[in-house]
């Protein structure tokens, strides 16, 4: 076997590899993550997970007994 063909082959894989490799992280790139579900309480106006389904300010207002804020 001549070297020039087996050098060929090498170079050829290579850039198969590497073409291969090119569009795997293209269409990996593209993936975005799905948003947090978020929620914001009309009495504090702060920002809380949605699925905690109450504002942490208004549970530590209903802890202590007082008024609770909105459900």
């Amino acid at each position: 076997m001549n070297a020039f063909a087996a050098s060929g082959r090498v170079a050829a894989a290579v850039v198969l590899a590497m073409g291969g490799l090119g569009l795997a992280l293209l269409l990996l790139g593209g993936r975005r993550l799905a948003p947090l579900p978020v929620a914001r309480c009309p009495i504090h106006g702060i920002a809380y997970d949605a699925e905690l389904e109450v504002c942490p300010d208004c549970a530590k207002t209903d802890a202590a007994g007082g008024k609770g804020g909105a459900r």
